[in-house]
């Protein structure tokens, strides 16, 4: 059920739909509901939970994205996000909308 509600969340951020079924709206995290409403999120500053909300990111790569972070400092562009292991230009592109540095 939890991933269910992610996803749904996911969807929402994709689509930039504003619209949350109200039971995923009472149990999410807030920081993954206001992602949904707000600008791109920051990947030189979200952590792994965030992440997370991302589609096709799981803890994971969102884990990956976080160490590579941490050993080689801040992200310069969303492009770099390709020298993280487990993610690939196809995942750059699905994500790159929903991202920022």
């Amino acid at each position: 059920m939890k991933k269910l509600k992610y996803l749904i969340l996911s969807a929402a951020l994709v689509s930039g739909c504003a619209f949350m079924p109200a039971q995923a709206a009472e149990t999410a995290p807030k920081e993954v509901m206001t992602q949904a409403f707000e600008a791109k999120l920051d990947i030189n500053k979200a952590s792994a939970e965030e992440l997370t909300a991302l589609p096709g990111v799981g803890m994971k790569k969102a884990a990956e994205i976080v160490k590579f972070r941490e050993l080689n400092g801040n992200f310069k562009s969303v492009d770099e996000l390709v020298n993280v292991k487990g993610i690939g230009v196809k995942m750059v592109a699905k994500i790159s909308g929903l991202v920022k540095v």
